[in-house]
């Protein structure tokens, strides 16, 4: 089913010029770690990510996403109705001293486990591990959903660059909001960067959108190793020339 599904996928974008993840990147609007995931084979892609794959190869979407549909619906079946349980036989009132020696014998067990916990040295829990991986997809690892704004640095005469943090993935991430003033064709590089180990993210985006507000995320560095910094710059290919830049102060959102 996913196989087939997958195979489908990849022979559509063989037929629109096997365009690259950059060029896929650009004409779907989602990221090209996104899309080059979509023909891992190993899960269904969700249906937004489906679809700008789709999208970007020029195909139909409206026939993709009743196949999609389709596919969902067979991996994800309705839970069958459970059998009904044959009727239990009425039971007899139990003698009065079978139910008080097992409630004896079970506070004399709750006396003596709480004692014993109470003389116990507590033990410590180690902090869990992140739960992202650095230089992935923050839409991919599901850290958008209790994603905050924890600090925006402007971009002068090109929007803002804000520094996302999800709590549950601990970990953060470039967020670009552009304006209407950015030329198409310039590359955004954003980058997020972890100084105590010179961990980093890097993600280049080719801007085509024409005088419009738009935002483009970059990848997720974990924050468990220390505070990180998010970076972007703005260029141009002819003449190459960097428009501007911008850079947030090195955070550990908690």
């Amino acid at each position: 089913m996913i196989t087939e599904f997958v195979a489908d996928l990849a022979r559509l974008r063989q037929e629109a010029g096997q365009p690259s993840l950059r060029r896929m990147a650009e004409k779907g609007h989602y990221s090209h770690t996104a899309l080059s995931s979509v023909l891992s084979g190993k899960r269904l892609p969700s249906q937004e990510l489906t679809m700008a794959f789709v999208r970007a190869c020029d195909g139909d979407e409206s026939v993709w996403r009743a196949r999609w549909e389709r596919e969902h619906a067979e991996l994800n079946p309705p839970p069958a109705p459970a059998a009904a349980l044959p009727a239990a036989p009425p039971r007899r009132r139990p003698a009065w001293w079978t139910i008080a020696a097992p409630v004896a014998l079970s506070l004399l067990l709750a006396a003596g486990i709480a004692g014993y916990l109470a003389t116990r040295p507590a033990e410590r829990t180690a902090p869990a591990a992140p739960v992202a991986l650095d230089g992935t997809d923050p839409q991919e690892q599901h850290c958008q959903a209790d994603a905050v704004s924890v600090h925006t640095e402007p971009v002068p005469g090109y929007g803002s660059l804000t520094l996302r943090h999800s709590p549950h993935c601990r970990a953060v991430w470039p967020l670009y909001v552009s304006t209407e003033q950015v030329p198409p064709g310039v590359t955004i590089s954003l980058r997020a960067v972890r100084p105590a180990d010179g961990a980093e993210s890097r993600f280049d985006y080719p801007y085509m959108v024409q005088h419009q507000v738009y935002s483009v995320f970059g990848n997720i560095l974990a924050t468990g190793r220390g505070c990180v910094e998010v970076t972007i710059e703005i260029s141009s290919a002819d003449p190459a020339t960097v428009l501007a830049r911008a850079a947030t102060p090195c955070l550990s959102p908690a």
